[in-house]
């Protein structure tokens, strides 16, 4: 389970990256300064993995914590970010992207399993 994670992170973090540095680019902030947001972006993922070393929750409010959050991310993935992405623009890659990434989670749960 710790792979699969530790894959989606990465993975993750590499698209919020390429994000950071386009968007930071486009509004017409100089290189120096989008290279400093990559940087910034790109270390938030370890000082938040570092600083789990500092405490340590009880079992049942980090269930109902993980429980929470999860259930707001499904409620904004199905409510908010699906349903725009197949609004305006209805094409085959964008189908063919979603029936992928589910494809990709079913694979990475069964290899955890």
């Amino acid at each position: 389970m710790g792979v699969a994670v530790a894959l989606a992170v990465i993975t993750h973090d590499f698209a919020d990256g390429f994000n950071t540095y386009t968007l930071t680019s486009l509004y017409g902030n100089d290189r120096r300064k989008a290279l400093m947001m990559l940087f910034a972006d790109a270390v938030a993922p370890v000082v938040g993995a570092a600083s789990t070393l500092l405490f340590t929750l009880p079992e049942e409010p980090l269930g109902a914590y993980l429980g929470f959050f999860g259930g707001v991310l499904l409620y904004l993935a199905s409510a908010e970010i699906l349903p725009e992405a197949h609004h305006k623009h209805p094409a085959l890659s964008t189908l063919m992207c979603t029936v992928g990434g589910v494809a990709g989670i079913w694979l990475v749960v069964g290899i955890a399993d």
